[in-house]
């Protein structure tokens, strides 16, 4: 990317990631360097002054479960074209709407490179609270809630994991190697949450 006037490192935070460890059953707090959604937001408009364009291409609202998912197209100013996606609950942010929307938009900077070294929501396996604003990890994260998947997270997956190309088969071979169960009827709320996340970084990858 060509450089521009904006220096991503002054407006450098750090966000607390969330890494389920599979030998304790219990999520660890870890700490990466991130530029906050907005400050993407800011690069990516000052180096792209016309012709960007945003498409939502699905979205999955459920208010009664409090999940929202969305999966945003961007364009830049060049013509170049990648694909954000994003998840949140209600447990996690009261206004989970606007930051599933963030997240997935979030993602598609990173994509584009307003960003990426700074963008752990792109590593493989890690779950991180996306978000225009510094999160704050809730203690309670700690140990995985039991609370049963919802039929909006159901759908999230299956729309994902479709888009990633993936068999039946591979998706339950998927579940019983990171949670130990057969079928996503089976996850509990929090597993359901990580498992897009996780769904979400291959499609980022891909």
């Amino acid at each position: 990317m060509e450089s521009g006037t904006f220096n991503p490192e002054e407006h450098l935070t750090k966000l607390p990631i969330r890494r389920w460890n599979p030998k304790t059953n219990n999520w660890e707090i870890d700490y990466a360097d991130y530029l906050e959604v907005k400050w993407r937001m800011v690069w990516f408009r000052s180096e792209n002054r016309q012709g960007t364009k945003t498409v939502i291409r699905d979205k999955v609202i459920d208010p009664h479960n409090r999940f929202a998912y969305y999966e945003l197209e961007v364009t830049d100013s060049r013509g170049n074209v990648e694909i954000g996606v994003g998840s949140e609950t209600g447990d996690d942010f009261e206004d989970y709407i606007e930051k599933a929307y963030t997240k997935a938009y979030g993602r598609a900077l990173a994509a584009l490179g307003y960003g990426t070294q700074f963008a752990p929501e792109l590593e493989e396996g890690e779950n991180v609270v996306d978000s225009p604003v510094e999160a704050k990890v809730k203690e309670d994260k700690t140990p995985v809630r039991e609370e049963p998947i919802t039929e909006a997270q159901r759908r999230a997956i299956y729309a994902i994991y479709n888009a990633l190309g993936y068999s039946e088969g591979q998706m339950k071979e998927m579940l019983q190697q990171r949670y130990h169960k057969g079928d996503s009827k089976a996850l509990t709320k929090q597993e359901a949450s990580d498992l897009i996340d996780y769904l979400n970084s291959l499609k980022d990858k891909n």
